[in-house]
């Protein structure tokens, strides 16, 4: 039989569902040359299982040696139609440069529709799929650098922005989003956000002014006090004044590295902290770049970290919860006519 439910058609059997999905962004693919290459089970069932597991009680699951929780089921991804096949802007995804030879990039592959089909004996299992997929595809991405907007798959939803709110705290759109360019749309926000721009057009780092506001200097300056090979000239006046440092780039996505000029390379690291994604994630729909956010920084606040350049090091702390808010940061930025709340 086949059920309609919000514009769309499922194909329902007693142990099988049916998807349609439209792709709304091209995904990063570790194997685009190969037929076929699209959204991977590999990488969709553990990010389906998690979520359900967040969202529905007493689902049943199994659990292997290692505490890994996952749901009773089996999935297949089909593609259909030609694909397109293109390399991603260089500066949202670094992994590919100049040097690189051609086979050894990584490619941007978009197909022109998918069918996601689950298999089930567990009813209980099939009906949170039918329940929650739409949803979690609706705030998901996938493939490398998903956090930047690359691989938005869909099934069509009404009412988006409200079920964007009721899993992402805070949410924010992109004013006058530039939708045939917006990987550069993408890319020009998170530096003017983060790090700031510095090449062709120079605009600070909101997160910089932002921290004035805090009575607070961001680590770069501290960088280049502890390590004056890589200041280059004389340096501004950043804000004035005493000199109470904090590593705040941290904030929005750690960095294993920081290279200046030169190609000298300074490496950050902690004890036990190796990676932390940015806690905003870029999701294209439609003609609008929506900002979901969570309070995932929380867990790197008031952390020491260590910067280390030709065996001379200092340390350094990531600002403390009174001393950063990502919602207060945003609404910030929203001073600045880039970006609207969600409300």
């Amino acid at each position: 039989m086949v059920i309609k439910i919000r514009n769309k058609e499922k194909k329902v059997s007693k142990f099988r569902l049916e998807f349609k999905l439209k792709q709304h962004t091209p995904i990063i693919h570790f194997q685009s040359d190969q037929s076929g290459a699209t959204l991977r089970a590999t990488e969709l069932k553990p990010k389906l299982d998690r979520f359900i597991l967040e969202n529905v009680e007493g689902i049943p699951f199994k659990e292997n040696a290692n505490g890994a929780k996952s749901l009773d089921y089996k999935v297949k991804v089909e593609a259909s139609g030609k694909s397109e096949r293109t390399l991603p802007n260089s500066f949202l995804f670094f992994a590919n440069n100049v040097i690189k030879e051609d086979k050894d990039k990584k490619y941007m592959v978009k197909v022109k529709s998918i069918k996601i089909e689950f298999f089930s004996f567990n009813s209980k299992v099939l009906k949170a799929i039918e329940k929650y997929f739409d949803e979690f595809m609706l705030i998901s991405n996938f493939g490398a650098r998903s956090t930047k907007g690359y691989g938005n798959f869909m099934t069509k939803l009404n009412n988006t922005e409200s079920i964007l709110k009721k899993y992402y705290p805070i949410v924010f759109k992109v004013s006058n989003p530039n939708m045939r360019d917006w990987e550069s749309t993408v890319d020009t926000l998170h530096k003017k956000l983060k790090a700031g721009i510095n090449f062709k057009s120079y605009h600070k780092s909101l997160l910089f002014q932002y921290m004035c506001t805090k009575n607070l200097r961001w680590e770069k300056r501290k960088i280049k006090e502890e390590f004056p090979a890589l200041a280059k000239g004389k340096e501004p006046i950043d804000c004035h004044i005493k000199k109470e440092y904090r590593y705040i780039r941290a904030m929005l996505g750690l960095a294993g590295i920081n290279e200046y000029q030169g190609k000298q390379v300074v490496t950050i690291s902690h004890k036990e902290i190796e990676r932390f994604s940015s806690p905003i994630i870029y999701k294209i729909i439609d003609n609008n770049i929506y900002l979901l956010c969570d309070r995932s920084y929380e867990k790197i606040m008031n952390e020491t970290f260590e910067f280390s350049l030709k065996g001379k090091k200092f340390s350094i702390k990531t600002p403390s919860k009174d001393e950063f808010d990502l919602y207060e940061f945003l609404k910030f930025v929203e001073k600045e006519n880039l970006i609207s709340e969600v409300k």
